[in-house]
């Protein structure tokens, strides 16, 4: 495209050009390290646009939200892009004190955590919603992690990780309760719980 670039000391972002691209737009957090929710856009066809790597100004309805890097030669089918936070997702993570127990049995502690997790949509329009947390995962034989209750989750064992899928409509809340259970030895510590 043709351009006159006026002369000046200061630079000047010209279009080269411009694409649209389908999205699927979808919202991700993790209330156990920060509790905003982060709106991703997974485009796909962007394989015909012949992009090369290197670092991208993101935009969302017309105001810059932030930088990233796109290498296309390692995504796959679909390029995922952050959008940036939304603080209109409302995201609480709580312990569960009245369900939080500790009892002695015989030479063993057996804990027991209970965490809830409430998702608000304040916006006007439904939405669809990833949110992960994790269970303990013990690499010691003598210490024993359980889950007693996965509050509706896909859950890996290997890694502990929890995930769900959720639609929320304008205005709805909903709720997720996990417990579980860690058994150790009475002499050991255990932090970070």
């Amino acid at each position: 495209l043709p351009y006159t670039v006026a002369s000046s000391s200061k630079p000047t972002l010209v279009d080269i050009q411009s694409h649209e691209v389908k999205a699927e737009y979808t919202y991700s957090v993790v209330p156990k390290l920060d509790g905003d929710a982060f709106l991703i856009a997974k485009a796909t066809g962007w394989e015909d646009f012949s992009l090369l790597p290197g670092e991208a100004n993101i935009f969302f309805e017309g105001t810059f939200v932030g930088k990233t890097m796109i290498d296309p030669n390692s995504i796959k089918d679909t390029l995922a892009v952050s959008l940036g936070r939304d603080k209109r997702i409302v995201v609480k993570r709580e312990k569960l004190k009245d369900l939080t127990s500790k009892k002695l049995i015989g030479t063993n502690k057996k804990e027991e955590h209970s965490w809830e997790i409430s998702v608000r949509n304040t916006k006007t329009e439904a939405i669809t919603i990833t949110v992960e947390d994790q269970l303990p995962v013990s690499k010691n034989k003598d210490i024993e992690v359980t889950a007693v209750n996965t509050g509706g989750a896909k859950f890996d064992l290997v890694s502990g990780k929890l995930i769900w899928k959720l639609v929320l409509q304008p205005n709805e809340t909903k709720k997720m309760v996990y417990r579980y259970e860690i058994k150790y030895p009475k002499d050991k510590q255990i932090t970070g719980l």
